[in-house]
Formats: structure tokens, sequence, C-alpha cells
């Protein structure tokens, strides 16, 4: 039998001043035995403003804003210079705001910076880092496409080159800037829908989408392996990623008591598609059809619009958006996923988001959820070896 490929477990990069503790977060994910950090690339957060007050959100108090963010790229910089093994993503970025040709050649400077351990993740972009700034995304996922195709392009050589598509052209255009390694940095496509499932299994090295539930999951990983298939690609040419919300708690009731009660994560379950409001029979706060991830704009209402949205959020949908429990319980949920397919995980904590006063008591529950997963991970490659040896 076939040993299973290890586990590979990512953490959340912080993004907030003071930018040296920044960094010395992220070389304490590699203390704690992270095999990544990613880092989100937003303007906006998912929290209207006129909810960030310190009576309705505890953080307001500390905080003068919720959209408080650093451009991660410079914070990726800095952290390979703190770590020495861990790669580094971001996770994700999209080819709206940044040109692919830009996005290539500071994929290819953070390359060579961290000595081959970046992960350049992208997306079809996102209406909050959009909207505001006054930028359409027309036809966004033919835009990812053609701009992975110019992506490509320009890591193959160095020599000019030109291209014609319906969003870039290039003439004459030449990235002499070559890889660190033998190999460009690995682009990884976060996609749900079945034209975003396919484009990653044609084109894209890994994939990353929000959890859903293992069966989802396995689903939409099969529509990747048969498009990468379709292609001509190697099954195991896409690495299935995950990127999974947690929330933890010593006792299982706690965890969701947490999310019952946080106005936060009611925003945050608003990202969910439609689909997952009609299977707990609800109809999505923005919309029929909405994806909230592609489209809610936060700064677009009023607090008493903001707060009507979040009322409509059913508790259901909120347990549903975030593994939570003890580390016992999600490590349990991860394993499904892990079972589904899922072969690098990262572990967001949301806890300190949804219950800032448990903030350290959940950093401590998650080193101990990635022991119990290395653990597991352990002992199920034993058992693998020694059903091999039987036979």
């Amino acid at each position: 039998m076939p040993r299973a490929p290890r586990l590979e477990l990512s953490a959340l990069g912080a993004v907030r001043p003071p930018a040296q503790a920044a960094v010395a977060a992220a070389a304490r994910r590699e203390e704690q035995g992270f095999d990544a950090v990613w880092w989100v690339d937003h303007f906006l957060h998912w929290f209207p403003h006129n909810v960030w007050t310190p009576d309705l959100v505890p953080q307001a108090a500390t905080q003068a804003s919720p959209h408080v963010w650093f451009d991660p790229f410079p914070v990726i910089a800095a952290a390979a210079g703190a770590t020495r093994e861990m790669r580094l993503g971001v996770g994700v970025t999209d080819v709206v705001r940044r040109h692919p040709a830009l996005l290539a050649q500071t994929a290819l400077t953070l390359d060579h910076i961290s000595e081959g351990r970046f992960i350049l993740g992208v997306g079809t972009g996102e209406a909050l880092n959009l909207a505001p700034i006054g930028i359409a995304n027309r036809r966004p996922l033919a835009r990812l496409e053609e701009a992975l195709r110019v992506m490509r392009l320009l890591f193959s050589t160095h020599e000019p080159v030109d291209f014609d598509g319906d969003f870039y052209r290039l003439r004459g255009m030449a990235m002499g800037l070559r890889p660190f390694g033998a190999a460009p940095p690995p682009i990884w496509v976060a996609a749900h829908r079945p034209r975003g499932l396919a484009l990653a299994g044609r084109m894209a090295d890994g994939w990353l989408p929000l959890a859903t539930d293992p069966d989802a999951y396995a689903a939409m990983l099969a529509a990747v392996r048969a498009a990468a298939s379709g292609e001509g690609r190697d099954d195991d040419a896409v690495t299935p990623g995950l990127y999974a919300r947690v929330v933890l708690a010593e006792r299982s009731e706690d965890a969701v008591e947490i999310l019952d009660r946080s106005l936060l994560m009611r925003f945050i379950a608003l990202t969910r598609p439609a689909e997952a409001f009609e299977a707990r029979g609800a109809a999505h706060p923005l919309g029929a059809g909405a994806f909230g991830l592609t489209t809610f704009v936060p700064t677009e209402h009023d607090r008493a619009s903001a707060l009507a949205l979040a009322e409509r959020v059913p508790a259901e949908v909120v347990r549903d958006s975030v593994l939570h429990g003890t580390p016992d319980d999600v490590a349990e949920q991860v394993e499904r996923f892990v079972a589904a397919g899922a072969r690098h995980v990262q572990l967001t904590n949301m806890t300190p988001l949804a219950a800032p006063e448990r903030a350290a008591e959940s950093e401590s529950l998650l080193g101990d959820l990635v022991a119990r997963l290395r653990t597991r991970g352990r002992s199920a490659a034993a058992a693998g070896r020694s059903g091999s040896d039987a036979r």
C-alpha cells in the first residue's frame, strides 16, 4: 500500500500593527510546527464600521476601525527573514487590483527573498476590496484564467513576449528575473463553483477552498481532479487544500456558546453561499442566490441595516461556518476532510475574534489541536505501513 502523503498544517499570518509583532508571530508559528503561514490581502474586513462600537464589539475599545490591514507582501518578505523552513503564502490576492505581470514580479521577488518558500494564492476577487476603489470585476473567472496564462508565460522565459487577451495585452514584455530554484513559485487557486474548480484543475498547483462539509469537499475535489485529468495532468498535480476557520474551547458546549453570542461571527457567516442558508431553511440575508464571499461590501450598510442582516443569520449557519469544539472535536472534524482528500489544512483560529477574553486560552488549545493531528497522522501512517507489511 502506498504511504499516504503527510498532512500539512498552516496558520493565518498577522496583518495588523505592530509590525514587529506580526513578524514574531510568523516565527512562533514555525516553532509550533506549522508547515506554512498564509496572509490575507484585504482593504476592508467583513464587519460594517457602524457596528464597530464598544457596546457591541469589545475589540472596538482598543482598535478604532475593523479595517486595519497591512499590505501582505512586505510582511511576507520580513517574515522570510525570521523563519527558516516554513512556507509563506498570500491567501489569496486578486488579479484585478494587481496586474498579473506585476504579481509575477512580486512572486519571483519573494521566491528569492524566502529562498523558494513563497506560495502565490489567487482568486477572482472580492467586492469589498474592489467596489470601494471603483474597480469593476467584469467576467471574473475569465479574467483569472487569462491572468494565470500571463503569469505562466512570464515564468517560462526571460525573452520578450507578446500576449493578446480580453483583459491583458503584452508587447515585448520581458521578465528577466528567474525563479530562485528549478521551478517558479507554486500558484494556488481559491475556487468553489464548477467553472472555478475546473480552472484550478487545469492550471493550479494547489486548491484552497473554504471548509464546507466533507461530502461537498469531496465532490469539489473530484471536479478539480477530473479537470486535471482532462488536461493530461497527474493525479497529484493539484495539492488539495482547505481553509478551515476554527473556534476552540475546553468544552464542546462552550464553543457553541461562543458562536451563538458572537455578532462578528454572524457577519463571517454572511460570506456563505445561498445554498448554505437554504440547507437550514432560510434565505440568504443578502438576497436570492447571493455568495457573500464575493459580493458583500460591509461599508455599504448603516448600523440599522447591518444589524438587521446579522439578525437574519440563523445560529445553525454560523455553526456550520466554523469547525468548533474541543481540540479532540476539531481534530475529528479535520480528519473527515482529510478522509475526503484534503492534504493541506489552514487552521484559522477565530476564537479571539468571537471571544477576545479567550484569546490566550485558544492559542494553547490550537497547539493541542496541532499535536493531536500530528499524532493521529503518525498513527494512521504506521497503520498503513503495518497493513502493507501484512500483505
